[in-house]
């Protein structure tokens, strides 16, 4: 008869070995978490100039513009003037010296709120003093302003790609609904661009980012060309009516209700995100509608407007039993589980370093807190549902909304 051989673990020898897989999960959940990962950001005292130290072989210098919002269609067509302008003054810059011989590459973009400006070179030639050239060149080729013959057939052309994007209904409510909330002005953009396209790159207007190796002593140096901002950009006044109503167009109604909201830099802004999604979250359970919510936080200013089409959308129906009935299905549970799934995206999402280099111009521009990545989730958690609630009760039922009707032929 054979031996029969002992099992190689007993059952006490498994216990410990699960108790101590389970320790390690919790130990390794909770590090993945731990502040010890998220980029450390740094500001330099009284100047907003903001700084990240990660290994890298190339080093980002960014210049991020403060144009004030571009709400409204006159103000966003102002906005890709302002960068066909800045690219245009900005052309061969990398041809020439200290440029060319540090490899530096150039880039531009805009968006509703701001010019960014960035330059990119390896990080091994990037020297304190040439940064500080290629920076102060940067800067005085923008300021520089130099018009040429052709400005007003740019402005021809971005009016009319505008003109056919006004074509779709809903581009068409919102374009209205911008004008509400952001008037326009009475002078013609190209007569005042010029006044525009100073102010949008004056010393107060620009906030630096550097991101790389060693930043620290090339903040020092970047640090003289800064001034410490004193921004004052005004926001236009909203115009009356609130109801309005639009020449029909198409086969289908269109209502837009919208309303406007204070800017990124509030410090409710946790409960305005968490609001915003329930919305979505709850809009996308309705069956008997088709609805898109557009929102926008942008510098010291944002809105969010609700866009309902369809067969069931009448035009001269009363929405507010709607927005009860929307109301009604608004829950804890909805709110809690929309928590849930920007807390778990927001995990996932800074896994990776370049996720978490990707906001730093964001906390930079719109002067969020040096720990904020660190704080959103514990900002997130503490949100009251029943601020929530009202929050999203005054973006469906308050009376300073704006209501806009598109009605069919």
């Amino acid at each position: 008869m054979s031996d029969v051989k002992p099992p190689l673990f007993n059952r006490t020898y498994l216990k410990i070995i699960i108790w101590i897989v389970a320790i390690a999960i919790v130990f390794l959940t909770a590090r993945q978490n731990s502040n010890s990962d998220f980029i450390r950001i740094h500001k330099y005292p009284d100047l907003p100039l903001y700084y990240v130290d990660n290994d890298d072989s190339t080093l980002q210098l960014s210049f991020l513009f403060r144009t004030g919002v571009a709400i409204n269609s006159e103000q966003q067509l102002l906005q890709q003037l302002l960068l066909q302008q800045a690219e245009q003054q900005l052309a061969e810059l990398t041809n020439q010296q200290p440029f060319s011989t540090m490899n530096a590459a150039l880039s531009a973009g805009i968006s509703a709120d701001k010019l960014q400006i960035s330059i990119t070179l390896p990080a091994k030639q990037a020297k304190a003093d040439t940064l500080k050239t290629m920076a102060k060149q940067l800067l005085e080729r923008l300021r520089a302003y130099h018009p040429d013959t052709d400005l007003e057939q740019r402005w021809a052309h971005l009016e009319a790609a505008q003109y056919l994007n006004l074509k779709d209904p809903e581009n068409r409510l919102l374009s209205t609904f911008g004008d509400l909330i952001n008037s326009p002005v009475s002078v013609h953009p190209l007569q005042r661009f010029a006044d525009f396209f100073h102010h949008s790159v004056r010393p107060e207007a620009v906030t630096l980012t550097l991101k790389g190796p060693d930043t620290e002593p090339l903040a020092e140096q970047l640090s003289s060309l800064l001034i410490a901002s004193s921004d004052n950009t005004r926001i236009n006044q909203p115009l009356s009516p609130r109801h309005q109503r639009l020449s029909p167009q198409g086969n289908q109604t269109y209502r837009l209700s919208g309303i406007a909201l204070p800017g990124r830099q509030q410090p409710q802004f946790a409960t305005e995100l968490l609001a915003i999604r329930t919305l979505q979250q709850l809009l996308q359970q309705q069956s008997q509608l088709t609805a898109r919510l557009v929102w926008k936080s942008l510098d010291k200013q944002g809105f969010v407007a609700m866009i309902l089409q369809g067969s069931k959308i009448n035009a001269n129906e009363n929405l507010d039993p709607l927005m009860q009935t929307l109301l009604a299905q608004l829950d804890d549970p909805l709110i809690n589980d929309t928590r849930d799934m920007l807390r778990n995206n927001y995990q996932t999402q800074m896994e990776a370093i370049e996720s978490q280099l990707s906001l730093l111009d964001t906390i930079a521009f719109y002067q969020l807190p040096l720990d904020y990545l660190n704080d959103f989730e514990e900002k997130l958690n503490q949100v009251d549902n029943a601020e929530v609630k009202k929050l999203i009760t005054l973006f469906l039922t308050s009376p300073d909304r704006y209501q806009l009707t598109l009605p069919a032929y």
